[in-house]
């Protein structure tokens, strides 16, 4: 590991395999573990409606700015 800081969602992830590994362990049942995959299924839809969502508003910034540039500064 680098040893650099993490992120909040790097150190979220990190728990969140710590968690399962621990749960891996005490041989839970399938049903438990087939809720990390959901949660994991819910952060990846997250970030790419998040992804989307600042596409558009880039977009937009830079129309704004080819319309009018002083005004956009």
């Amino acid at each position: 590991m680098s040893g650099g800081k993490e992120t909040p969602r790097q150190k979220m992830i990190g728990m969140m395999y710590l968690v399962l590994t621990a749960l891996l362990a005490l041989n839970v049942s399938k049903e438990i573990l087939n809720a990390f995959v959901i949660v994991e299924d819910g952060l990846i839809k997250t970030n790419d409606n998040f992804d989307g969502k600042n596409g558009v508003l880039y977009s937009k910034f830079e129309k704004a700015m080819a319309d009018n540039k002083v005004k956009t500064k």
